[in-house]
């Protein structure tokens, strides 16, 4: 044992080891399984053992949380004759129409935005170019990173897809061939293949919003529905009722009329300045 500057002693441990061992091995209390474990316990300070575990448990959360971020499946249906609007959690909308309905996740994943859908709907898409957005319905793939565009694909009409903005990339089943249609295009499916042409009637879109219904929907949700369509430019001037929700239907409504509407339900207040109309809370 040796004393520093400081008068703190220090023992020299692995002088004192080998002493002790040597005496343990001379009267044979030292057997060859004890040896062993006695030298590999010696061999592996605790400090290791520690940041070992704690890397395998940062490794393992990491990926389990990874795995899980897309976790549970939520269901959309329409049994109403007006369409069903929605918005998804990365900021989509979804325009559902009668007797349609949508399975989608709670929180899309880190690589992909996929749903299902069955029946007929028009698609807002958000932009997001690392994580495309992914539609399957009836064996046939559609996708894209951010654009308009509406499916029909029921009973009663065979699948069709029209571009409004953008462009979108479909995908028959069991055909390598991925068609890209873009904006003012139409693809149809006859006889298992796709076929694409310029799109003849725009009123398509119209049959999306001439009766339109939110439930349950916050308000800047609403606003951004109507804006993404028609082109209006309705702002919400007071940030405190940004998610204030309504449920509310809208039938052959000028977007004036639907604003007013909307002002009536929740009690706040329009201005109209030039082209565009402000909500706002009522000034005290």
């Amino acid at each position: 044992m040796k004393q520093n500057k400081d008068g703190i002693c220090r023992m020299d441990v692995d002088k004192a080891w080998n002493s002790l061992y040597a005496r343990l091995e001379k009267e044979q209390l030292l057997t060859i399984e004890a040896e062993h474990f006695s030298y590999r316990k010696r061999k592996i300070p605790l400090q290791w053992v520690a940041a070992a575990a704690i890397c395998a448990g940062i490794i393992f959360s990491a990926f389990y949380f990874s795995q899980n971020r897309d976790h549970s499946a939520l269901f959309l249906t329409n049994t109403d004759s007006s369409t069903l609007v929605s918005t998804l959690e990365d900021g989509s909308i979804v325009y559902l129409a009668s007797q349609a309905s949508l399975c989608y996740p709670s929180a899309f994943a880190v690589d992909q935005r996929k749903v299902e859908l069955n029946g007929n709907a028009l698609f807002c898409v958000a932009k997001d170019e690392k994580r495309p957005f992914v539609v399957k319905i009836n064996g046939i793939r559609i996708e894209v990173v951010g654009t308009i565009f509406a499916v029909q694909s029921s009973p009663d009409h065979s699948f069709e897809l029209s571009v409004k903005q953008g462009k979108v990339n479909v995908q028959a089943k069991d055909d390598p061939i991925i068609l890209p249609v873009e904006s003012g295009e139409t693809v149809q499916l006859n006889t298992g293949k796709l076929s694409k042409s310029r799109t003849e009637d725009f009123r398509l879109f119209r049959l999306f919003t001439d009766k339109m219904r939110f439930k349950d929907e916050k308000l800047d949700h609403i606003v951004q529905a109507i804006n993404t369509l028609y082109g209006s430019p309705i702002l919400i001037a007071d940030e405190s009722i940004h998610n204030r929700t309504l449920t509310v239907t809208f039938e052959n409504n000028s977007v004036e009329t639907m604003t007013e509407l909307i002002c009536m339900a929740l009690h706040l207040e329009q201005i109209n300045k030039q082209d565009t109309i402000f909500i706002r809370s009522f000034i005290k």
